[in-house]
């Protein structure tokens, strides 16, 4: 080879080289921007160039343009909330466990992100417990804090009809440490659409049929129950009247619109109230774990004469709150 075609050889050599360095790059560059992120059976695929990456420097990656796609497309399909066990007809229904991304690994992943654009990278992904497992919620009758009994005329059907309603709403409700538990949220509201019937209650003195009927000897009932498990009360009301049913200045009036019953569980653990209307007999209990610590009070049992003539619920009333 003469010195002629040996210098056409290294012209032809140096201009293939040049073409192939411009092009390599751009190619090269816009692969190492595409990122795949997979979770189980489902795969994303993102170009980060859209939140900024040159496919060179790491730093060039806006991390809160990522986030706003990430939580949007893929964070929100992956998320669920755990639930807690709980009882429905006094059988339990199992907790189910939530997932929650682990946000601080991926955001690491940014920084050193050439690390993770080759194949697909499994989403970081922990499990979240719920308040309540399953296991712990079955341990809640270990121990007995504290019952309350009052009775009622059961052939006086609508005020009967109405204790029942209320007594379902609150039966095996779990009340967690530092919780308020309000009677009228939990029951709702008293209203022929929800089947509570006309029974006997006053209105600023004169007796009248009123929706709901009945229902303040649950809550009378209930009050008595938490108080004697020395549980913190937080709102209580009286009636404008004695009622019979409980001991003078033991009740507790509710209305929807009016006053409302409160407690608090200051306790170490979670309480379980268990409540039962019966036979002409309503019966509310309180329990705990085994490990609960708890400092029962002195309140005075209910008459166990039965009242047929004057099983009445006022509205107007004495309003008595703690605090």
């Amino acid at each position: 080879m003469n010195r002629k075609q040996l210098f056409l050889m290294v012209i032809l050599i140096t201009s293939i080289l040049c073409i192939s360095l411009t092009s390599f790059p751009a190619q090269a560059n816009h692969a190492q921007t595409q990122m795949k992120l997979r979770y189980k059976e489902k795969t994303w695929n993102v170009d980060l160039a859209q939140f900024g990456f040159n496919g060179i420097d790491p730093t060039t990656l806006d991390h809160s343009q990522f986030w706003v796609w990430f939580i949007n497309h893929v964070e929100k399909k992956i998320n669920k909330a755990p639930r807690s066990a709980y009882y429905h007809k006094r059988k339990i229904v199992p907790h189910q466990m939530g997932q929650l991304v682990i946000r601080g690994q991926l955001d690491d992943w940014l920084d050193v992100i050439y690390a993770h654009l080759d194949g697909k990278e499994e989403i970081p992904v922990a499990d979240v417990r719920p308040i309540l497992t399953t296991e712990q919620l079955g341990t809640l009758k270990q121990k007995h804090l504290a019952t309350y009994q009052t009775v009622f005329n059961p052939y006086n059907r609508n005020r009967k009809h109405n204790i029942d309603l209320s007594v379902q709403a609150i039966d095996h409700v779990v009340v967690q440490p530092g919780e308020i538990f309000s009677f009228n949220k939990r029951v709702g509201p008293r209203s022929a659409h929800k089947g509570y019937r006309s029974a006997k209650i006053i209105v600023r003195g004169e007796y009248s049929e009123g929706i709901g009927g009945g229902i303040c000897q649950t809550s009378s009932t209930l009050f008595n129950a938490v108080d004697r498990a020395g549980l913190e009360i937080k709102q209580r009301a009286s009636h404008s009247k004695q009622v019979t049913y409980v001991p003078l200045g033991r009740d507790a009036t509710v209305s929807w619109h009016g006053p409302d019953f409160k407690f608090q569980n200051q306790l170490n653990q979670p309480i379980l109230v268990s409540a039962m209307s019966k036979y002409g007999r309503l019966t509310i209990s309180i329990y705990g774990p085994q490990n609960i610590v708890y400092h029962t009070k002195r309140v005075p049992s209910a008459p166990y004469s039965r009242v047929i003539e004057k099983e009445i619920e006022t509205i107007q009333y004495n309003d008595k709150k703690m605090n």
